[in-house]
């Protein structure tokens, strides 16, 4: 069988180990759970991701989870395997990862998929230009849905919900997920906590409040 990545990064990567450490205390601040450290699994090239997955994958692709484990092109070849090219993008991605092993550990889902992904790149300091209007009105079509724009369309509105209406409301509607949650009850927890419909009608308003 051919050797796809490395595993037990406790052994093999001490740097990797120290960031971990380090990121798991400020996240289990931020969630208010606590958190076991992940086996990070480090892929040896593109080719091994496209294997991983059973498909060619986009270039821009780099990381994800899978069960308690965080998949992730190695440091080496970050830059040479990838539409990346800011070897210090791997610290981004590796956290951006372990946030959503939170997210999942708090409500045993990752949807709504923009909420998730929205809150990993506000955590891992993913910034991401301001989508046009009517790009971001599209997040109503990611409750599930993934692709490229999904990362812009969530940090938009992750990063506009925690400066208008600060975390606790944000950590408020991420306890009431649970994971048979549809998206119908999600709206209705949304209105509930920020008295806003979750509707574009009302997410169009919202926008016209930024200044």
């Amino acid at each position: 069988m051919q050797q796809y990545f490395e595993a037990d990064l406790t052994k093999t990567n001490k740097k990797i180990e120290r960031f971990l450490i380090s990121v798991r205390r400020e996240l289990n601040s931020f969630f208010g759970i606590q958190m076991w450290q992940p086996f990070v699994i480090l892929v040896n090239s593109r080719k091994d991701i496209d294997k991983l997955h059973g498909k060619k994958t986009e270039d821009w692709l780099v990381g994800w989870t899978s069960g308690c484990n965080i998949f992730i092109l190695k440091p080496k070849v970050f830059t040479k395997e990838s539409s990346h090219k800011d070897r210090e993008y791997f610290w981004k991605v590796l956290k951006h990862e372990y946030c959503h092993l939170y997210f999942r550990q708090m409500t045993g889902k990752e949807y709504p998929a923009w909420l998730n992904e929205g809150l990993a790149c506000y955590l891992a300091q993913q910034k991401k230009t301001p989508p046009p209007k009517k790009e971001a009105l599209e997040v109503f079509k990611h409750y599930k849905k993934l692709d490229k724009n999904i990362y812009r369309i969530g940090y938009f509105w992750v990063n506009l919900l925690i400066k208008k209406f600060g975390k606790d409301k944000l950590m408020e509607l991420i306890k009431s997920l649970k994971p048979q949650i549809t998206e119908k009850q999600f709206a209705q927890n949304f209105y509930q906590i920020y008295k806003i419909h979750y509707s574009s009608k009302d997410f169009e308003k919202l926008l016209k409040t930024i200044k």
